[in-house]
């Protein structure tokens, strides 16, 4: 019979990569929670930490954290089942998410699922490339990536798509793409990238224009907000996501470089043993889609 108290604490340390945020997290000394930890690893046998820089789960690890989450969403679900208030009762959920879902089509869904389900997100936002190895390690319940591959013990579905185009400020284009949006001045004027594992820019060009070798000059700013504000102020083109710019384009303050565009598919994954409120999640997240992205 696992100790509860126990594994919360295991699951604090492995999330949050150290014992002190754990502590923090928990109100706890962090002497206290170290104390659990070695306690729950000697009932079973086992470490359930790799004590590096930060701390990170075993395997063994990995699945209790899983299970421990489960647990929380079951107990809460259970809860407010018993509670004829219901309205008063919040579930927690830690989500992977991709930056420019949030910015894009994923608020509105959150905040049904609030309003309607009492479910408190609490997200972690990683590239889409990225969400999944936050799955993967059991630090959240269900994420949204670009793989439709599910990783071991879940499952995924397919939301949608975000489509991306080419865009910058018509005094930006005037200056840079005289000519046309040749490989050229692709290559030779500044862009904008996400971060180091940003290769959708990349992916276009190998579809759209084969011709342009290398990267070109860039701003690297991990904010998609930032990304639009950038180049709204002339400091390069970049793929942006079309529901996050559509007033931007119609008020003419951005303007298409080209016709072309390359669509991200986006995919909910989820554990494949639900608690009532992962359910949920999933729904909404599948209907709110289903509105607002490409399919």
């Amino acid at each position: 019979m696992l100790d509860y108290k126990l594994l919360e604490a295991m699951a604090s340390v492995a999330r949050l990569g150290s014992f002190d945020h754990a502590a923090k997290e928990l109100g706890l000394t962090q002497s206290a929670v170290s104390q659990r930890v070695k306690l729950l690893e000697q009932r079973l046998g086992q470490p359930l930490l790799v004590r590096a820089h930060p701390i990170r789960p075993t395997q063994a690890g990995l699945a209790l954290m899983r299970h421990q989450q489960q647990v929380v969403m079951m107990e809460s679900t259970l809860a407010a089942s018993l509670t004829e208030e219901q309205d008063d009762s919040h579930t927690p959920v830690r989500l992977a998410v991709n930056a420019d879902s949030l910015a894009t089509w994923l608020t509105p869904a959150l905040a049904q699922l609030y309003q309607k389900h009492g479910v408190l997100a609490q997200l972690t936002v990683e590239d889409e490339e990225l969400t999944l190895e936050r799955l993967r390690g059991g630090e959240v319940a269900g994420c949204i990536a670009s793989h439709a591959r599910a990783v071991q013990g879940c499952r995924s579905h397919r939301l949608g798509a975000l489509r991306y185009r080419l865009m910058a400020t018509p005094a930006f284009a005037e200056t840079h793409f005289t000519e046309g949006v040749t490989e050229e001045a692709l290559i030779a004027c500044p862009t904008l990238t996400y971060g180091r594992d940003d290769e959708l820019l990349n992916r276009f060009f190998a579809r759209h224009h084969p011709q342009v070798a290398g990267r070109p000059p860039h701003h690297q700013l991990p904010s998609s907000q930032g990304f639009v504000d950038a180049v709204l102020l002339h400091m390069g083109y970049a793929l942006l996501p079309e529901l996050q710019v559509e007033e931007a384009l119609s008020r003419g303050k951005l303007r298409l470089l080209s016709d072309a565009h390359i669509d991200v598919p986006l995919y909910w994954h989820s554990w494949r043993l639900q608690s009532p409120v992962m359910e949920t999640v999933g729904q909404v997240l599948s209907a709110v889609g289903k509105q607002r992205l490409i399919q």
